[in-house]
């Protein structure tokens, strides 16, 4: 399959992530607060004005992902970097098992109406590639326009071309939760990019302080299952092929995926994409974090796409 590719009208100078300052620095000019919805409440960065943007991270992660992409959306959107419910410092109430990818898209819903949209932009990362994919699914009407950075899970019979990964997420993430040392933390996040050194140190600490604080922690335990069996089929269930001749917000879809994204590269990505009719942007030299890898291409993306 051929999806069609994303090509830039103005390409990207990346800068030498050397050059990127602190988080606090990046997201100074943002607001962190607590937004309270229906159901859950919801913590949030956000910046800009314009169309709303929402961002949301993989399973694990916080708002923190977006700090060097922010900035540069923010001059485009009304942005608003998402801690998804059950991570970070969003609600923790109302956790279940199975099914709970729905339960994380109605979040999504519950933080839209929070905030009075009818429609929002979505980009979600990983976890939230597949929470952008369930609700695209059930609220199409909600959305303007998606990128899909991580697709959801697909049952396949096609053959692709591995990617390599560094360890086991699941063993990484439970030794990150269970024990949440400098050096497990670090681990888990060198898994995520595709060179070990772009994960700095400040971002560790960031997210050890996250998973030193008993709440979070054991909401974490519940999210990777810690005790019983991680099982993406019971929390995350697989669509199939045939499923996506339905998802209509395929033709307003963006999948972005990055080259060395561990496991499945380039060729799952672009079948993904022309599964829905959506486009394909791959970015070189990245990992499963291309908006911390190569923040400013990969900013340049979004704004492209979505004021397509």
């Amino acid at each position: 399959p051929m999806a069609e590719h994303l090509k830039l009208k103005h390409p990207v100078e990346e800068r030498d992530l050397s050059e990127w300052s602190t988080i606090a620095v990046e997201l100074l000019g943002s607001q962190s607060r607590i937004v309270q919805g229906e159901r859950w409440y919801h913590h949030v960065i956000e910046k800009g004005d314009g169309p709303p943007l929402f961002l949301y991270h993989g399973i694990g992660g916080h708002s923190e992902t977006y700090a060097r992409t922010l900035p540069q959306l923010a001059e485009h959107f009304h942005v608003y970097a998402v801690d998804t419910i059950f991570h970070g410092h969003s609600s923790k109430e109302g956790f279940v098992q199975e099914g709970l990818i729905d339960v994380l898209g109605d979040g999504v819903i519950d933080l839209m109406d929070a905030l009075g949209y009818d429609k929002v932009n979505y980009e979600g990362e990983s976890l939230g590639g597949a929470m952008g994919v369930n609700v695209g699914f059930r609220y199409p009407e909600r959305f303007d326009k998606m990128v899909l950075n991580g697709f959801g899970r697909v049952n396949h019979n096609h053959e692709f071309k591995p990617n390599p990964s560094r360890g086991d997420l699941v063993e990484l993430s439970t030794a990150a939760v269970t024990d949440p040392t400098f050096e497990h933390i670090r681990s888990r996040l060198e898994w995520l990019v595709a060179v070990p050194e772009r994960i700095d140190d400040e971002m560790v600490a960031i997210r050890q302080r996250l998973y030193q604080d008993p709440s979070i922690n054991e909401s974490m335990r519940k999210v990777f299952n810690i005790g019983g069996t991680f099982n993406p089929d019971v929390q995350f269930p697989a669509y199939e092929e045939a499923d996506f001749k339905a998802y209509e917000p395929g033709p307003r879809t963006l999948v972005l995926w990055g080259e060395w994204n561990p496991h499945q590269g380039y060729d799952y990505a672009e079948f993904c994409a022309d599964l829905i009719g959506a486009k394909f942007y791959g970015v070189d030299d990245t990992g499963h974090w291309p908006q911390w890898e190569r923040p400013d291409e990969y900013s340049q993306v979004l704004i492209e796409f979505l004021q397509s």
